[in-house]
């Protein structure tokens, strides 16, 4: 079901399903049944004659859907990031994220493009990701490139650890980079390149450029990436139009499967909200649509809150174990702000907890906390919320 992503690969028209071998094997049947379905298919709309891939979402809803993409159009995405990062035969990846998230299955598409060299360390060693093993495989690949989410590079400056020479730049995707986190990963010495992506645009969509890293500051201007239009709604919606655009969704349902084209004359309505700059094709991420809540008639936008939240991290370190906020119904105000963690409440805990609390206004705040035996994220470390939602009342 995961073939091996070589230069066969996206040459060959042969459809392929890639997804996580260590999903619940109902999950993977019902992956399966869809994917054979959609196959099979012969009314609809026309499919691609390259071949196509199919990949699971990793937003934080959690719902069983499938991305459908053509090779081609993750050929476009990755000559796109290879011309914003100025890529060429002489660079190597290091690839930490599988094939079967669209973050690693992107790098083989950009070094099959550039014909670049890709050192594959995802899921290759024992124990799974850690610091030292990646340094360790930096060092010994002389990699120029390589592509983080932010929990490993949290991960990497929480240990002060500092790059090799050689890397010259480290795009970070795959969710919101806190500003904090930037700046103490640029004080280390990490050539950070904070992006905005989604699976259904085939990674990237916007990226800080090279000569940031030779700019004082945070926060640094995302740059359209050549192979994407942006706009925004009047509501304040993103929406893309690009070559690197999915064909389609496909749900499945049972034996069955829905597919389902979400573009409207070729255009793809993000779930994110954003500016976009069209005279200098900059791009600001607001957040998710869904992110602003009532806190006792207050408005609270929630992606603000976990910056935030990764700020107060840095500074009071948790004891090992995951820990994440929430925003659970309360009957008087709302919604309130819950702190999920992982094992028994420690010190720590409630030192990380009075570190948020200072950095927040007072209705924003911490105002219970509870453990769990695992916090629900996806496979590139996003928080699931529904089903983190669930496991709280299962606490309650």
């Amino acid at each position: 079901m995961n073939p091996s992503v070589n230069g066969s690969f996206w040459v060959s028209s042969r459809d392929e399903l890639l997804v996580n071998p260590r999903l619940p094997e109902n999950e993977k049947r019902a992956f399966e049944a869809a994917w054979a379905g959609e196959r099979g298919r012969v009314a609809g709309p026309p499919r691609s004659r390259g071949g196509r891939v199919a990949l699971p979402t990793s937003g934080s809803a959690g719902a069983l859907k499938l991305v459908l993409l053509s090779k081609a159009a993750l050929l476009a995405a990755a000559a796109g990031a290879n011309g914003h990062l100025r890529s060429d035969a002489s660079d190597v990846w290091l690839k930490t994220l599988p094939d079967f998230h669209v973050g690693g299955l992107s790098i083989h598409a950009r070094a099959f493009v550039s014909g670049a060299s890709v050192v594959d360390i995802a899921g290759s060693s024992a124990g799974g990701w850690s610091p030292e093993k990646f340094l360790a495989a930096l060092g010994a690949s002389g990699a120029t490139l390589t592509s983080l989410v932010p929990a490993q590079l949290f991960d990497l400056v929480s240990a002060g650890k500092r790059p090799p020479p050689a890397l010259r730049a480290a795009v970070v995707g795959g969710g919101a980079l806190a500003p904090a986190l930037y700046a103490r990963s640029r004080d280390l010495g990490w050539p950070v390149l904070p992006s905005y992506g989604l699976t259904e645009c085939g990674s990237q969509v916007a990226t800080a450029t090279l000569e940031s890293l030779s700019a004082a500051g945070v926060d640094p201007t995302l740059a359209l990436l050549p192979h994407v239009e942006a706009r925004e709604t009047p509501e304040g919606r993103l929406e893309l139009k690009s070559a690197a655009l999915l064909e389609g969704y496909l749900w499945p349902s049972g034996e069955a499967s829905r597919f389902e084209d979400p573009k409207t004359d070729g255009w793809f309505a993000t779930e994110d909200r954003g500016r976009v700059d069209a005279v200098n094709r900059a791009l600001t991420v607001a957040g998710r649509v869904g992110d602003f809540i009532k806190i006792g008639g207050e408005s609270v936008d929630l992606s603000t809150l976990e910056a935030k939240f990764e700020a107060a991290k840095l500074s009071a370190p948790p004891p090992g174990k995951d820990v994440a906020i929430l925003a659970v119904p309360d009957e008087r105000l709302g919604a309130v702000i819950h702190l999920l963690h992982e094992g028994p409440e420690t010190a720590a805990i409630r030192s990380l907890i009075a570190a948020f609390n200072a950095k927040v206004a007072p209705f924003e705040r911490i105002r219970s906390a509870s453990g769990v035996e695992r916090i629900p994220r996806s496979g590139i470390g996003k928080l699931l919320r529904a089903a983190a939602l669930a496991a709280f009342e299962a606490e309650r």
